[in-house]
């Protein structure tokens, strides 16, 4: 037992350390204080603590709220391709009236990546982009999806499911040629760039308009980091304006119009992927018309008329809430596992646990926490007789530093209930946000080194406090098993709106199999690899340290 002093002002403190920075130090409970010597802070390892690797296939990715898009290759991992298809949201208002002789200009999509402003240099904005992994490009194909996506299923009505290992369906259904042909930055060579999105001013000669006071070209319209794609105006010129009467009704041009085909596959390089916000993105369609009129003398007179329509990915009654979302978007991932990640998922020891954690995201696997599942439960039972006043619970886990020190390691570490793909109580309660770090109390943040500060990094530490206090005190509380996940830094708009999502294969499991998984970990690209609770590295292994107020 490690005993410290405490004084009255121990939950004041424990508050205090609730709104800091994940970066700090976590199991500082009570350290340093004075008092009257009446009561004293102790802390306990809990020693039956089983953890294993745990592989969990494909799943349903239809509508979730968040879209990673690219490909990523990882020594220690394989790679990672995630591909999207989406349906488009219908404007009755564009689409009403398209006019006489039109002809298309340019049609192009804009997708905004999560992003915040960093600085300026040389005139030039840099942003930092959240949720983006890798720095090299990859191969970016669009296409027309001809595969119709719906809700239910038409012969149970009940909800259809569409899984990530379903590439095969859309490669057979796509219309056309490749879309995004107007350069290989926006193709071939797709990269995620840091810098907005500048449209330029001209004149009606198609001359740049000049700005007198610095001598450049006027900006017409300026756009946060995003992917930009150019597409083929001769493939939507025979698509929609030949079929203008079609497109006035909603439904015809569903059926017209089914989506788009994001196909994204690796370029012989290490490739990069993160997430887009399909949600501020729109597929937009520039177009010339006739108008005609009269003239003073009656005589007929046409002139030319611009007009543009704009569609969303996402439906107006979504706009607060995304899981109001009619659309229809899927997630398409491929995975080629490396021998050493193949290997540690398939000789997994769910008995007695394993030495490393390999915790991958979308098509990968998470680690298992089997939490006082031994000798009949015999140490929760002690610890539930000794009535312990719990003051905090810290799961700390250490990253193999060897493995992972040239390797993109996860924003963050989720911690879920493994039997339903739920949030744990201690995620739930933490409504906080701290320096731009969402959930801070709770944590998981990846923690850098710091030699400045003699910290060590490499490690992730979870706030578990609601989650034993509930179990220690309450017996009949369920003592399921919990998973860890890689996760996404969270966004404040999505991060307590996800729900778990189904398997297309159970996982063997007691004293149930698993048939969901939380979102969290399907949407993040990237993985780590973990000591476990028996590590052979005895100084990092996983554990759970529980603090609690004992009198003297």
């Amino acid at each position: 037992m490690n005993q410290k002093r405490i004084i009255k002002g121990l939950f004041l403190a424990l508050g205090i350390l609730g709104l800091q920075s994940c970066d700090k130090d976590f199991s500082n409970v009570g350290g340093d204080l004075v008092g009257d010597g009446s009561l004293r802070i102790e802390s306990y390892n809990v020693e039956d603590l089983v953890t294993y690797n745990q592989a969990y296939g494909a799943m349903d990715t239809k509508n979730l709220l968040e879209t990673p898009l690219g490909s990523i290759n990882s020594d220690v991992f394989g790679n990672s391709t995630s591909s999207i298809v989406t349906q488009l949201q219908y404007n009755s208002t564009g689409f009403a009236n398209i006019g006489e002789n039109p002809v298309i200009d340019s049609v192009y999509v804009y997708v905004p990546y999560f992003s915040k402003f960093d600085k300026v240099e040389n005139d030039i904005q840099y942003y930092n982009l959240t949720n983006v992994y890798g720095k090299e490009t990859f191969n970016l194909e669009v296409y027309q999806n001809n595969y119709m996506l719906r809700d239910a299923n038409i012969e149970t009505g009940t909800d259809k499911k569409y899984f990530s290992n379903t590439s095969n369906i859309f490669d057979s259904n796509k219309i056309g040629p490749k879309l995004n042909d107007a350069s290989p930055a926006q193709s071939t060579n797709f990269v995620f760039k840091n810098t907005p999105i500048q449209i330029l001013q001209y004149d009606k000669d198609g001359n740049p308009v000049m700005d007198k006071e610095t001598g450049k070209t006027k900006v017409k319209e300026s756009f946060t980091p995003g992917m930009w794609l150019d597409l083929n105006k001769a493939h939507f010129q025979d698509l929609f304006m030949k079929n203008k009467d079609k497109i006035k009704d909603a439904s015809q041009f569903n059926d017209l119009f089914r989506g788009l085909y994001f196909k994204a596959t690796n370029n012989n390089t290490n490739g990069a992927i993160g997430l887009l916000n399909f949600k501020e993105g729109r597929f937009v369609v520039k177009y010339t018309y006739d108008e005609k009129s009269k003239d003073a003398d009656g005589k007929e007179v046409i002139n030319k008329q611009k007009r543009t329509i704009s569609l969303t990915f996402v439906s107006a009654l979504a706009s607060n809430n995304p899981l109001l979302n009619t659309n229809i978007a899927v997630n398409l991932f491929k995975q080629t596992q490396s021998p050493a990640y193949q290997q540690a998922i398939a000789k997994a020891n769910k008995v007695n646990g394993d030495d490393l954690l390999y915790v991958k995201g979308n098509q990968g696997s998470v680690a298992v926490v089997d939490l006082f599942g031994k000798n009949d439960g015999k140490e929760l039972k002690d610890l539930r007789e000794k009535g312990l006043l719990i003051n905090d619970a810290i799961l700390t886990v250490y990253v193999d530093e060897s493995i992972m020190k040239d390797e993109s390691n996860a924003p963050r570490l989720h911690l879920y209930n493994f039997e339903t793909g739920q949030y744990i109580a201690d995620f739930v309660l933490d409504k906080t946000g701290n320096m731009g770090v969402m959930k801070p109390y709770y944590g998981g943040v990846f923690e850098k080194k710091d030699e400045a500060n003699n910290r060590p990094g490499f490690i992730y530490r979870i706030r578990v406090t609601s989650h034993i206090a509930n179990l220690l005190k309450n017996k009949e509380a369920k003592n399921y098993k919990l998973a860890i996940a890689v996760a996404n830094e969270y966004n404040s708009s999505t991060v307590d709106l996800m729900s778990p999502k189904s398997l297309e294969q159970e996982i063997a499991n007691t004293p149930k199999n698993i048939n969901l998984i939380n979102p969290f970990s399907i949407s993040c690209p990237v993985g780590t690899v973990l000591h476990g609770a028996k590590s052979s590295n005895i100084d990092k292994r996983l554990r759970l340290e529980i603090f609690y107020t004992k009198k003297n």
